[in-house]
């Protein structure tokens, strides 16, 4: 017998052992690599799926909750941290996270934030929650100093306004009653506020100032409501660009803590922050949650 017809011959031996004690286990072993990791679309981690809104689908995250993007994260780094993600909490990810059905789990990454917690990324953009919105469908956040935008299935930013219910040719700013009496507000009712800092009539309030205190942007000549003089409205280059609307001196912002038109939740912030009049001047007094008042203007940023 030649060594060719030798090995040949162990060879089949060894075949014909292997079927005969361990065939079971190879089938098994087959099978194994074959089929997806047990649980691996079970769901417990489920961190982003697909949700329908008054904007068609656009990700949700935990309860159903509207994701967002912020344009001024442009480098794919999240530039909103502090008060801003205390008002717009980011999506953080356990290890073992995945996206629900019908998203391409290729468009998802993400970054570790200064904490060492992990964002999640879809595209190019972090995404967070908006402290706004309370409910599956709410878009309270969209269009928030046209810098905040829930993102789409396919993770672009959806840059259009929330359809609103009977909505006509809406103001840019108008009067309402607070607290503090008649007080300058959005179209919506959201009150506005000045920046002391902002002294010169220049903006100043950038980065995770932004986040915390859009600058309200409006479009074309702006758009007043009664009893409100357009000679003390007028328009500035916003510190992010676009036309930022001034009352007087002061450049005007929304702040993100307040969640309902009438809320007057930033007045004093920092004693740098204050709702203004139909006259354009700061409303330096106590809001009804803060009897002490904000102070005479000094100190720090307030964000």
């Amino acid at each position: 017998m030649n060594m060719r017809t030798f090995c040949g011959l162990v060879a089949a031996a060894t075949l014909a052992l292997t079927a005969a004690c361990g065939g079971d286990d190879a089938e098994s072993a087959t099978s194994t690599t074959s089929d997806p990791p047990a649980g691996a679309n079970a769901g417990e981690a489920v961190a982003v799926r697909a949700g329908g809104t008054g904007l068609g689908e656009v990700l949700v995250g935990e309860g159903g909750l509207t994701l967002y993007g912020f344009t001024n994260d442009t480098e794919g780094t999240s530039t909103c941290t502090g008060t801003c993600a205390d008002a717009w909490p980011p999506v953080i990810v356990s290890p073992d996270w995945t996206v629900g059905p019908g998203l391409d789990s290729g468009i998802f990454s993400t970054i570790r934030r200064e904490d060492g917690s992990e964002q999640l990324m879809a595209g190019k953009w972090p995404l967070y929650y908006y402290s706004g919105d309370s409910a599956p469908g709410d878009l309270n956040g969209q269009g928030s100093g046209q810098v905040w935008y829930a993102v789409a299935t396919d993770a672009t930013l959806i840059e259009e306004a929330a359809p609103e219910a009977g909505a006509e040719a809406a103001t840019d700013a108008q009067l309402a009653d607070s607290p503090l009496g008649q007080i300058v507000v959005d179209g919506e009712g959201n009150t506005l506020y000045g920046f002391t800092n902002d002294a010169d009539g220049t903006p100043t309030c950038t980065g995770d100032c932004a986040g915390t205190w859009p600058a309200h942007l409006v479009e074309g000549e702006p758009v007043l409501g009664e009893g409100l003089d357009p000679a003390v409205f007028t328009l500035v280059e916003g510190a992010d660009g676009g036309q930022q609307l001034k009352a007087g001196k002061w450049p005007l912002y929304r702040f993100s803590g307040d969640s309902a038109p009438g809320d007057v939740n930033g007045q004093g912030s920092g004693d740098v922050w204050f709702v203004v009049a139909a006259d354009g001047s700061l409303l330096k007094e106590a809001s009804a949650d803060d009897p002490a008042g904000g102070g005479d203007g000094a100190g720090g940023d307030g964000y």
